[in-house]
């Protein structure tokens, strides 16, 4: 590349390190964890992932959510192809949106299509998983209810479990890469925020538990729409936890695949939202009245099990929690 092509990559990665570090998301502290290289690939990722969402979350009427989304997959896909110092391209049909969108449009590809691409040609990163992450965004813009987990589990591949095979290019693995255990990692975290967010997202009028398992409870959409203490509903999540814990044992199993550098990230954000799952578990009344998140001394303590060399070295590997189901208090785990 040339020196300007340089510069321009330099500038870029400063624009995705800045919106990463504004994002003031836990993700984002994990990323010190990797070394330079990888922590600004790191960025690009996350970057790209938060612009995407935003667009898919911004105000405007659900048909511009659209086509402002379908542009950014139509850009994407056009700057992740072909020559790294090429200048950024931008997809047709930006001046039909408003001076204002169009604007911020390409500002935003200018900003971080650069670091993207770059990264994305440093550590071989498929294309299809970046534009999956767009799907996502989409298919939540055209779906609020799910009739079976398959359909689930499709939903949670494109916005979860395509932004971690994306990660694991960045960290590096040996191959055999184990996919159905990237994937189910995905699904692990996905489903750990649905419970998490169930009355959030009944507030929204989306329910993304799929009605194939909420009528196996003798529950309806109202139920779920207006969500209240009720052993039927309470029993549900309870079922989910237990089916998450599965999927949490069978992600694992991506630790053995990985390179050394990308261990401690994974290892840190496998272990928090299992722990985050776990709390749902011991109370699942708890989602009714608040988003549940770990304590602080939790946070804490997983933090420095990481951050820390002497404590990381310590940490069980696999965790304590493989194999265990979480409906059962730890202390009779294994009697």
């Amino acid at each position: 590349m040339t020196s300007s092509d340089n510069a321009r990559v330099a500038s870029s990665y400063a624009a995705v390190r800045r919106i990463s570090r504004q994002s003031g998301s836990n993700f984002y502290r994990s990323f010190w964890l990797l070394p330079r290289l990888q922590r600004d690939a790191m960025s690009a990722l996350y970057a790209f992932a938060r612009i995407t969402d935003d667009l898919g979350d911004s105000n405007e009427p659900v048909m511009l959510r659209r086509h402002a989304l379908n542009w950014w997959r139509q850009t994407t896909a056009m700057n992740l192809i072909g020559d790294a110092s090429a200048t950024i391209r931008l997809a047709e049909e930006v001046d039909e949106f408003s001076p204002a969108v169009a604007a911020k449009l390409r500002a935003r590809a200018g900003e971080i299509m650069p670091a993207l691409r770059h990264a994305s040609d440093h550590f071989s990163i498929p294309s299809r998983y970046l534009l999956e992450i767009i799907d996502g965004v989409l298919a939540d813009q055209q779906k609020s209810r799910f009739d079976t987990f398959e359909q689930l589990e499709h939903y949670c591949y494109l916005v979860a479990s395509a932004v971690g095979i994306a990660c694991l290019h960045i960290w590096g693995f040996r191959e055999p890469l184990p996919m159905q255990a990237a994937i189910d990692c995905g699904l692990a975290f996905q489903l750990t925020n649905i419970l998490r967010d169930v009355s959030e997202d009944a507030a929204r009028g989306r329910i993304y538990l799929p009605r194939q398992h909420f009528e196996q409870h003798g529950l309806d959409e109202d139920d779920l729409l207006h969500p209240r203490r009720d052993a039927r509903l309470r029993c549900l999540i309870l079922d989910e936890t237990r089916r998450a814990s599965e999927l949490f044992d069978s992600g694992w199993r991506v630790w053995d695949s990985l390179e050394e550098p990308g261990r401690p990230m994974f290892s840190m954000m496998w272990r928090t939202y299992r722990a985050l799952l776990q709390r749902i578990a011991e109370d699942p009344d708890a989602i009714l009245s608040r988003r549940v998140s770990l304590g602080m001394k939790t946070r804490l303590g997983i933090v420095s099990s990481h951050f820390v060399g002497p404590l990381y070295r310590r940490l069980p590997v696999p965790p304590a929690e493989v194999g265990r189901d979480p409906r059962t208090p730890p202390l009779q785990a294994h009697s």
